[in-house]
């Protein structure tokens, strides 16, 4: 009989050994165990099953997994059923060396591997390439619920059947087997989540069945998981800082210096201002739910012969409103006196550090701001695995995934304008955030008038179909060559997006002037409710659409003076009021309609043929392990959309006084044809993987590779437009090719006992071409000149290198009794980079002059963690660090960097009997808040706080 895939804990390094090193399947172990055989899976006269149970047998195993494979991996692995080491995957990842996340309202959503972000990684579910709802190649792992999880792979050196495609790192999430577990087994667990800054409690529930039949030669499995979250989160922004070092001049301070009327700017001060061009706060309320399930059945029919059924979905919905105070600071002077300026203060000359505003400057906007997301995310599989001869095995694979963004025009970002006596704004003090004050406050009976009304949102579909075949080839007798793999695959991606938006978000500003025009004649309009409110003349809103504020303590525990909570907006009453004016302007013109000229389909088919051999022999009396191999692919890019055709646009000029203005003839739509491009590149990808074991303790690695990333979807697309105003024509070009780089890792890891571990590793990884978007030649349209603003493949290279070092040790053997059941677990990683880009001119300039790195690359981050397992009780204290990270190299203003930051996690558990565990977990003990500036710290782009989790809940087991 076909033995299961699980053996003893004798057996598991022997396996692993031979089967990781082999690397028989494009993730190693997941692939090895789901895709192909090999010689540890011939048929055997018993079966053992282990089970992996608490933190050190977690370690335990991951250890195993990254001693015994030929590549470079880390991996973590489920504590128990549905007891992953955190509440989150993306949070989970964060403690690998190497690894850090980003957050989405505080909660780890997507990750950067060896300073590479999303785009530059692939993710495998099983193996197998997992469908995005996400607009570019990132993975959202917020999506997949831990507790449908038995651990998570990260390979950060490639073999010959890993799927291409991560510069990165190639992230493989393993979900359950049936066979993995002996017999019947049920496992329940409910937990309430407290978020403190809602003060609501919200539930969390999950189970797994899973038995065996058929004198254990089947196998079936489900799980099922759901959970509610609220959050809150309160926020400051400040866009627009006026530089000295921005191009444009007419952004820096002026002032009337020598008292003659002219307004000279500062060009000796060193950034600037402290006070944006504009303040806003937010508070945020959020509900979000996710439901999630796996269904896997495995099935022996023969000693010969396995056949796997996979799958895994997950639905995740959220829903809720910002609500946001806004006030506009920037004018052409901010001397005394202009209109709109009271006061002025300089924190040295030229440095403006706070400012009142009277009069017509007095204006405090209200925003209704809101992104739901509804996304549905699949993914089934079925393997064979045949062992053909006991030399030849082989493994067929088919696979399906999808995943889909229903958000067909559902985001809203709502203007209002009203007006107060003063506003206040204070940066002179060594708060983070500016003092803010308003006289009189904001409250529903502030007479407010309509402004802007923007609603979109772009609906996205991502397919993607795969067809595997991997084999092996293990020649008896041959002294050198364990066995040789090879294999095809053959996959498919579509990515389809269906935009929305409203045609004319500025319909009702200035009491509708631009519903007069003669566009709109046939509309018709109610001017009865124009006001004139502070010299502005608009629509003034009813008392039912301004409601008052749902929250309070804003911003507790941020030092300084913030805005009293404001009033807020009913969107509904809002839109009757529209379409009280007019019905025809609210439906057509401010409700999202289907854009067909901004959606895109992105097909890429690929096919890959590969062969590698797997050598293992001595040198000096020292065992080795070497694994040699290719990768070759072939990608067939295909791109649908609506483009701007040059030759049937006309222009007129927009005044004959000023024939240099011009405008279109027509509507742009009618220059836009539905247009499909298609082409096609090849790479070759070896690579090497070698393994020496200096002693039974301490190996060291050396691998080398080439790899390639593919450009971002939407860069792919079809589709161009023209900005008149500045003469320039803007493309897309689906014929861009990969990024392409050379990487290597060297590693000595040393593995003193089954708990414990001191690595470190090298890694380089040369990348040689980039695809970035600049200026390319000029091109004449009806007889005017426009500047090409395309995406291009550039020459143009970088360069990222780094250390990781890690050390965990358990303290069984070394410290006396209770304090026997500690341990650590430490690591730290480095990480530079520097890349040249192309200029305006395409000359190559190096971004290093500003020492500036990649997107989302934090140089230095590091973890400590400290465990306590003894008995029943297991506890752990976790702390993530960061360091700064740039997040935008053109914002307003500057450069725009996320500053560092740091997280301290609790959890605890308690095994009240064999089945039944109690649990309670804490994140973000310390209420950290996450923030950006621009350029110095001084200048605040973004700050919030999210608050703590708390959760707590209890768990059986039969």
């Amino acid at each position: 009989m076909k033995p299961k895939i699980t053996t003893s804990p004798s057996k598991i390094a022997i396996a692993l050994a031979i089967a990781l090193t082999g690397s028989i399947s494009s993730q190693a172990v997941a692939q090895q165990q789901n895709n192909n055989p090999s010689a540890e899976e011939q048929p055997q006269d018993s079966v053992e099953t282990i089970e992996v149970r608490g933190m050190r047998s977690s370690i335990k195993e991951s250890l195993h997994i990254k001693q015994n494979s030929v590549q470079v991996v880390d991996a973590i692995v489920a504590e128990d059923i549905g007891k992953f080491p955190d509440q989150n995957v993306a949070e989970a990842l964060q403690r690998i060396t190497g690894i850090t996340i980003t957050r989405n309202a505080g909660e780890g959503q997507n990750v950067t591997v060896r300073g590479l972000g999303g785009d530059y990684n692939v993710t495998t579910i099983n193996g197998r390439r997992m469908a995005s709802e996400h607009s570019s190649r990132d993975f959202n792992f917020d999506l997949i619920a831990s507790e449908l999880l038995g651990g998570v792979e990260v390979y950060k050196s490639p073999v010959a059947n890993t799927q291409e495609g991560g510069i990165g790192s190639v992230i493989n999430i393993k979900t359950r087997r049936p066979l993995d577990f002996d017999g019947f087994t049920f496992s329940a667990s409910a937990e309430g989540i407290y978020e403190d800054r809602t003060e609501k409690v919200t539930p969390q529930a999950s189970f797994l069945v899973s038995d065996t039949f058929l004198d254990n030669t089947f196998g079936a499995l489900f799980t099922m998981v759901y959970s509610e979250r609220t959050l809150r989160i309160d926020s400051y922004e400040g866009q627009g800082f006026y530089n000295a070092n921005t191009e444009d001049a007419d952004l820096t301070i002026r002032q009337d210096v020598d008292g003659n009327g002219e307004f000279d700017p500062y060009v000796d001060n060193e950034w600037g201002s402290i006070i944006p061009g504009y303040v806003r706060y937010g508070n945020k309320q959020d509900t979000r739910e996710r439901i999630g399930g796996s269904l896997a059945l495995q099935w022996l029919p023969d000693s010969d012969l396995e056949i796997n059924f996979d799958s895994i979905f997950s639905s995740y919905e959220t829903n809720g409103t910002e609500s946001q105070i806004s006030f506009v600071t920037y004018d052409e002077s901010w001397t005394p006196g202009i209109p709109g300026v009271k006061e002025v203060g300089f924190a040295e000359e030229g440095i403006v550090d706070s400012m009142v505003l009277f009069g017509s400057g007095a204006m405090a906007e209200l925003l209704n701001v809101s992104r739901p997301r509804i996304t549905e995310t699949y993914q089934v599989g079925v393997n064979a695995k045949w062992f053909m001869t006991d030399e030849l095995s082989l493994s067929f694979d088919v696979a399906h995934s999808s995943a889909e963004n229903e958000n067909n025009g559902h985001n809203r970002y709502i203007v209002a304008r009203g007006f107060v006596d003063e506003i206040s704004i204070d940066a002179s003090t060594d708060n983070l955030l500016p003092d803010v004050s308003l006289s009189p406050v904001l409250g529903t009976d502030t007479p407010f008038g309509a402004h802007y009304s923007y609603n979109d949102g772009t609906g996205i579909k991502d397919e993607v179909n795969e067809f595997r075949v991997d084999g092996r080839w293990q020649p008896l007798g041959a002294d050198w060559i364990t066995s040789i793999d090879f294999g095809i695959n053959i996959g498919k991606q579509t990515k389809t997006t269906a935009a929305n938006a409203s045609r004319n978000p500025s319909a009702f500003s200035n009491a509708g002037a631009q519903l007069s025009s003669d566009e709109y004649a046939d509309f018709s309009v109610d001017y009865s409710s124009v006001e004139d409110i502070n010299g502005f003349e608009l629509f003034r809103l009813p008392s039912s659409v301004i409601i008052d504020s749902d929250f309070s303590n804003f911003m507790d525990g941020e030092p300084g003076q913030h805005p009293s909570p404001w009033p807020r907006f009913d969107y509904d009453e809002l839109f009757s009021f529209y379409e009280s004016i007019s019905p025809e302007a609210a439906n057509q013109l401010v409700k999202a309609t289907p854009r067909p000229n901004d959606s895109y389909d992105v097909s890429e088919q690929t096919t890959a043929v590969y062969a590698a051999v797997n050598i293992e022999n001595e040198i000096f009396d020292l065992p080795f392990v070497l694994n040699l191999g290719v990768r070759m692919i072939e990608t067939e890019v295909g791109s649908r959309g609506f483009s701007l055709n040059p030759d049937l646009v006309r222009f007129v000029a927009a005044d004959p006084e000023e024939p240099e203005i011009i405008q279109f003839l027509d509507e742009v739509e009618n220059y836009q044809e539905l247009v499909e491009f298609e082409d096609s590149y090849k790479d070759v990808l070896p690579s090497i993987n070698f393994k020496l074991n200096l002693t039974d303790e301490l190996l060291f690695r050396a691998t080398a590779s080439k790899v390639i990333t593919r450009p971002s979807i939407a860069s792919l697309k079809a589709w161009s437009y023209l900005n008149i105003s500045e003469r320039e024509y803007h493309a897309s070009n689906p014929g861009l090719e990969p990024l392409r780089a050379n990487q290597g890792d060297l590693t000595l890891e040393w593995y003193f006992s089954d708990y414990g571990a001191l690595t470190t590793a090298l890694y380089v990884k040369d990348i040689e071409t980039f695809s970035t978007q600049g200026r390319n030649g000029t091109t004449t349209i009806d007889g005017e000149e426009f500047e090409i603003q395309s995406y291009v493949n550039s020459d143009a290279g970088g360069e990222i290198k780094g250390i990781e070092i890690a050390y965990q040790q358990s303290f069984t053997d070394i410290l006396p009794s209770p304090f026997d059941g500690l341990g650590v677990q430490l690591n730290y990683t480095y990480v530079d980079s520097g890349y040249e880009q192309v200029d305006e001119t395409h000359e190559e300039y190096d971004f290093r002059v500003r020492d500036l790195p990649f997107r989302g690359m934090s140089k230095r981050s590091y973890n400590a963690v400290v465990y306590y397992e003894k008995g029943k009780i297991q506890a752990r204290l976790a702390y993530n660090w960061r360091d700064k990270y740039l997040t935008n190299e053109d914002a307003w203003g500057g450069v725009r960097w996320q500053a560092d930051y740091g997280q301290l996690d609790f959890s605890a558990s308690y095994d009240v009997t064999e089945q039944v565990n109690l649990t309670v977990s804490a994140t973000n003990l310390t209420n950290e808040r996450g923030y950006a500036y621009i350029e110095n710290e001084e200048q605040i782009n973004y700050l919030y706080r999210a608050g703590r989790l708390i959760n707590v809940g209890a768990s059986y087991r039969f």
